[in-house]
């Protein structure tokens, strides 16, 4: 007999108990992950050589931490058949679990990440009023002896040693350095004032996420998919990863988009791409309602172009040159991805089979995946969504679709959909947080110079699962569609 099955046959008091013991068992779990990232904090040292640092130990205990979550969705089915007060006495409890995890790891030491340095070292610029595209932070030392720029270049001290790609000039929108340059006038320079500021988007987006699976019928403990994800917890707060002021705001335009507030809805939108760009492939679903209206499908149109080119104007008074950090991602960018290079690599055949220059794979791959994201979102606004949930589902199907079709696909970009899974539950894109830690293993492999073991080969254990899991998902909505049509025909 299945547990799902005792489970049910048992009387309510004991299946109440059964089910929260199985709620306490996942908290404890993950509670001593992050109490072994605490006690283990020394050993992911800066400083370090890289070869010192237990990359693949690491690499395998946030994988562990993931299969924790992973009969969450099933646990989460069965709590909505207790008791209403037990169900908010346990969304009481994911809450504050969640909160004392974030709390754990704001004393630990960034693991195998340095993007914050360049965060805290665009907002001391732009809390400053200095244009943060204009220069290389490699560039503001030899700046003139008394200018401000030289100034903070001496003042940040390793902050400005410690980024990663100094030649390069911030890739991070306008609305990104103000949440940079609030963490600077908190603390200067403060790797706990920004991680506050990174707690608080958190917040923000737990309370925008119950109050759209309320708006859209589904309990609120779905919100433990992402609240007590470990590698959103690890991302976010660990490494204070800048998607945390991002998700507050695609959740809030699509709340607003929810309550029938289109172009209300749009103006946050616009704010989502001021801080990275990737929400404005929710701008068609958002604008949909707005087709039977001309006057104001104009004037939110008219806004979201006037918002986006606002965004704009900065990095292009800095400069779109070779040092720009806009034109180097969009150039060569890739990271942790198995499918863009092997399409990279067919299209390469395939232009060296035709006596082509195969230089440009690269850029016609990326022009592909430009068109295919872009189709896609056309083809999900292209039927009125009728419904809360069906928005929230098709912006979910989005969300997936850009990490997965992205020439990068870092750990933390996984956060752009994962939130999503509290509306459309898919075990194979909960199963990112049992396979991408495995990112991880590959600074085991940079300083041993075979990183090409990683690139190669080892990235395919990462994404096979997750494109497998997903061909059966598929599959079995097919088969099951087919059979309701045919039971109704």
């Amino acid at each position: 007999m299945s547990q799902n099955s005792t489970t049910e046959r048992l009387h309510p008091p004991a299946r109440a108990q059964r089910v929260c013991g199985q709620w306490a068992a996942i908290a404890a779990g993950l509670a001593i992950a992050a109490a072994t990232i605490l006690a283990n904090r020394h050993r992911f040292d800066w400083a370090f050589e890289l070869s010192r640092i237990p990359a693949i130990e690491f690499a395998i205990g946030l994988s562990l931490a993931g299969l924790l979550i992973m009969p969450l969705p099933r646990l989460i089915e069965r709590t909505g058949r207790l008791d209403v007060i037990i169900q908010h006495r346990l969304l009481l409890a994911v809450i504050v679990v969640g909160i004392a995890l974030r709390g754990v790891l704001f004393a630990t030491e960034p693991i195998l990440e340095d993007d914050y340095y360049r965060y805290l070292w665009d907002g001391g610029v732009a809390a400053h009023g200095i244009n943060p595209y204009a220069l290389a932070p490699s560039e503001a030392p030899h700046e003139p002896e008394g200018a401000i720029i030289s100034r903070l270049a001496s003042d940040a001290g390793i902050v400005l040693e410690r980024i990663n790609h100094p030649d390069l000039k911030t890739i991070y929108p306008p609305v990104a350095q103000a949440a940079f340059a609030l963490a600077h006038w908190i603390k200067p320079w403060s790797m706990t004032a920004w991680r506050s500021v990174c707690l608080g988007g958190e917040l923000v987006t737990l309370g925008l996420l119950i109050a759209l699976l309320n708006a859209t019928g589904r309990s609120p403990l779905w919100v433990a998919l992402y609240w007590w994800n470990p590698l959103v917890i690890k991302e976010l707060v660990n490494s204070a990863h800048m998607e945390a002021i991002v998700l507050p705001l695609v959740f809030g335009a699509l709340l607003l988009g929810v309550k029938r507030w289109p172009v209300t809805s749009v103006a946050i939108l616009g704010l989502a791409i001021g801080a990275k760009v990737w929400p404005a492939m929710l701008a068609p679903l958002l604008l949909r309602p707005l087709l039977g209206d001309p006057k104001r499908l104009f004037a939110a149109v008219l806004l979201l172009g006037s918002m986006t080119a606002l965004w704009a104007m900065l990095p292009l008074l800095g400069g779109l040159d070779a040092t720009s950090g806009f034109v180097a991602y969009a150039s060569y960018w890739k990271t942790n991805s198995a499918l863009f290079p092997a399409l990279e690599r067919l299209v390469s055949s395939l232009l060296a089979t035709a006596a082509l220059d195969a230089e440009g794979a690269g850029q016609i791959v990326r022009g592909i995946v430009v068109l295919a994201v872009g189709a896609i979102a056309l083809r999900l606004a292209a039927r009125p969504w009728a419904s809360a949930l069906e928005l929230m589902r098709r912006a979910s199907i989005m969300s997936a679709a850009l990490f997965l079709l992205s020439p990068a696909q870092f750990p933390w970009y996984a956060t752009w959909t994962l939130p999503f899974l509290c509306f459309l539950p898919s075990l194979a894109l909960l199963g990112l947080t049992v396979t991408l830690p495995f990112y991880y293993a590959s600074f085991y492999f940079h300083p041993r110079d075979i990183y090409y073991v990683f690139r190669d080969y080892l990235v395919w254990l990462i994404w096979l699962p997750i494109w497998s899991g997903l061909m059966i998902e598929g599959l079995r909505y097919r088969r099951t569609t087919g059979a309701s049509e045919t039971a109704n025909a």
